[in-house]
Order: structure tokens, then sequence, then C-alpha cells
């Protein structure tokens, strides 16, 4: 990758101010909704490349073991608590939901980190 963003957002409703920096205080304890696609590129992806998705799916805060047929984290299902879920579209991995400005800095560095690591093919945005 060159450094350009690998993904990109299909809402606007981050909190002003939400980005490269941890939020804090009355920033992080906002409650947000979140629709963002990770520019996974799908053509290149092995199965090892899949294996490695589920690993990272599973080393997320929050991760829903108890529901294997989705890949969802926290509540799992939107009702006031914290969630998250994600799917496998054709632009890429798309993970929406709604939970804290904190809660999702954290889990969003996390997940890009691990695909980094991971050496997951990557695409940048058209």
């Amino acid at each position: 990758m060159d450094g350009r963003e690998w993904f990109y957002d299909n809402d606007d409703e981050l909190p002003p101010g939400t980005g490269d920096e941890a939020p804090a205080g009355a920033l992080a304890a906002q409650w947000m909704s979140v629709d963002r696609v990770y520019c996974l590129d799908w053509r290149h992806f092995t199965d090892a490349h899949w294996d490695g998705l589920d690993r990272i799916y599973r080393a997320l805060p929050g991760w829903r073991a108890d529901l294997p047929d989705a890949a969802r984290w926290f509540a799992g299902e939107e009702g006031g608590d914290p969630y998250l879920w994600a799917s496998v579209e054709p632009p890429g991995l798309q993970v929406a939901g709604g939970l804290t400005a904190g809660v999702w800095w954290d889990w969003d560095v996390r997940f890009r980190r691990a695909v980094a690591v991971a050496g997951l093919p990557r695409a940048v945005p058209g």
C-alpha cells in the first residue's frame, strides 16, 4: 500500500474530532453510528487469508462466539446496547453498528493493525 486509506465511511455520523487520535472525555462516551467499508481485495484472498480474517474477528473486543453464523461483536443486534456486525460485500468488508466513539476507535485501530500484520490483500477505494 502507498499510504492512502483503504477504507471509507458510508455515512457522516462520526462525531466531530474523531480521527487518528483516541477520543477522550465526553467525546469518547458519545454514541455514534458506524457504516464503514474496509476495501479488502476478495479477488486475491486465499484460504489462508480467510482463516486469517476469522482469527482477526475472534481477537477483536466484543467478539460474539455464541453467534457462529455471523460476524458480530458486543450485543449482536440493535437495541440500545453497543453492537457491530460485518458482512462480505463486493467492495469490501462492511462493518456497521452503534457504539461509543471510544469503543469504536479502539476496535477500528485494532482491526486495521491486525489486517496489516496478517498481510490481507487490500485495495484503495475508487
